[in-house]
């Protein structure tokens, strides 16, 4: 079970939101009014962006608005947190929050200038428009165009190839869904193609505790010798008093130091190799 510690410290962005996405869905079973309200109140139209823009972004992420949340919850996990293990936390809160936001402004932008324009009633500017499709759609597009491994870009791929038409559905008449996906996706893949992304996405692998499989440290036979501890030796207050006089004593005689195997060598085998022999004392 040490994945439920490793897992929310590696995937902290993917982690809140799922949980995100399963608190909204089990609110709108407890209580569906409540939930229909805060829908409205996020809903990311041009009026509310203009008087709580940041409010209004985060908040319509959780809200899946139509069938079931588990397909949500899978896409997430593969978009966001495969995304997440190759670039990191706060890259892939940058793509996708930066795509979910771009996309949303696009979109709701040419809304706007299609009711100016008097193409459209200004009923289409008050339409609930809400959930994490841009988001999403921004992540994995970015993980397909970043170089991530073999097996998650080809799972990634598929997925898209699957996704993409249904999400891009209606951009050519116009529809206010499918030109935000269009945006999303083409978003995400142009941040795939950013230097900075795609030095961090070639990195090598990291391991489940979080650290890189090649930076291993070398095991202690292999550790350098000036590296290894030694142990130090203690000396009677009496013996570190008289090391400096004796030293010194040494060095203006010219004394050459003692061998281990001298006979006039003192019996304390600390006196070996700081001290004068005492044969020559006098």
């Amino acid at each position: 079970m040490a994945w439920l510690r490793t897992v929310p410290r590696r995937f902290p962005v993917t982690g809140v939101l799922l949980a995100v996405l399963i608190a909204a869905r089990v609110l709108r079973a407890a209580d569906p009014d409540l939930a229909l309200r805060w829908q409205w109140a996020t809903s990311t139209t041009l009026h509310q962006m203009l008087r709580h823009p940041l409010g209004v972004l985060l908040g319509s992420i959780p809200w899946v608005a139509d069938g079931p949340v588990a397909p949500w919850l899978a896409f997430a996990a593969l978009a966001v947190g495969g995304l997440e293990a190759t670039v990191g936390s706060v890259a892939v809160l940058a793509v996708a929050f930066g795509g979910h936001t771009a996309a949303t402004l696009i979109s709701e932008g040419i809304l706007g200038l299609r009711v100016e324009a008097g193409g459209l009633p200004s009923s289409a500017l008050h339409v609930l428009d809400v959930g994490p499709s841009y988001a999403l759609g921004g992540a994995l597009a970015a993980l397909v165009a970043l170089p991530t491994p073999r097996r998650l870009r080809t799972v990634a791929g598929m997925t898209l190839a699957v996704v993409g038409p249904v999400m891009m559905y209606g951009v050519t008449d116009g529809d206010l869904d499918g030109i935000g996906h269009t945006a999303a996706l083409a978003l995400g893949g142009l941040a795939g193609t950013i230097p900075a992304l795609r030095r961090r996405a070639a990195r090598p692998a990291l391991s489940p505790s979080g650290h890189s499989v090649h930076s291993a440290r070398p095991a202690r036979s292999l550790a350098m010798p000036w590296r290894t501890p030694r142990p130090r030796l203690a000396y009677a207050p009496t013996e570190r008093t008289a090391m400096p006089a004796r030293w010194a004593m040494r060095v203006r005689r010219g004394r050459p130091r003692a061998s281990a195997g001298t006979a006039d060598v003192a019996a304390h085998p600390r006196q070996v190799w700081w001290s004068i022999p005492r044969g020559l004392h006098h």
